[in-house]
């Protein structure tokens, strides 16, 4: 029943994104843990920049378009990654509000430990403001799948080539 749901899953991800659908699940470049919060939702730990870079627990978001970090991780990834600014976005929050937000360019992601993406745009938040990964590095990493015997993300073109800016779109 396991391998089941998880295949359903899969596909529908695929489909969601427009993906052709070659691979399965145990065909993927990388594994990386979930963590489950009391809340129900899933974090991975991810760490922005080179060994040593600074790491930060993500909420994994499909209905994000772009990584998010408060100010406080994002005041840490800029003493350990190489960071510049990529421009400013106008984004809607989940109180329904749109607010301009300051976007970056950070060198490197490494989502678990095998996992990484170069070239990363990044928006900042405020203080308050959540750290989610969002659909900027998830689509890079497609088709990718979430499994829950044991709670993983399971993902595709690990050590993605950079994209364009979202500023610049």
């Amino acid at each position: 029943m396991g391998n089941a749901r998880n295949t359903i899953l899969v596909l529908l991800l695929g489909l969601i994104l427009g993906l052709p659908m070659t691979s399965a699940a145990e065909e993927f470049d990388a594994r990386v843990p979930l963590v489950r919060a009391a809340s129900g939702n899933y974090y991975v730990d991810a760490t922005f920049g080179n060994i040593g870079g600074t790491s930060g627990r993500m909420l994994v978001d499909t209905g994000a378009g772009i990584v998010t970090v408060n100010a406080k991780l994002f005041d840490a990834i800029r003493n350990t990654a190489k960071v510049t600014p990529a421009g400013r976005i106008a984004m809607r929050m989940a109180n329904g509000r749109t607010q301009a937000i300051n976007t970056y360019h950070v060198d490197r992601l490494r989502i678990g430990e095998h996992c990484t993406v170069d070239d990363v745009e990044i928006a900042v938040l405020g203080k308050h403001g959540g750290n989610i990964l969002g659909l900027n590095v998830l689509s890079r990493l497609a088709p990718f799948a979430m499994r829950f015997e044991p709670d993983q993300l399971v993902l595709s073109s690990c050590s993605a080539p950079a994209m364009m800016p979202l500023a610049a779109r």
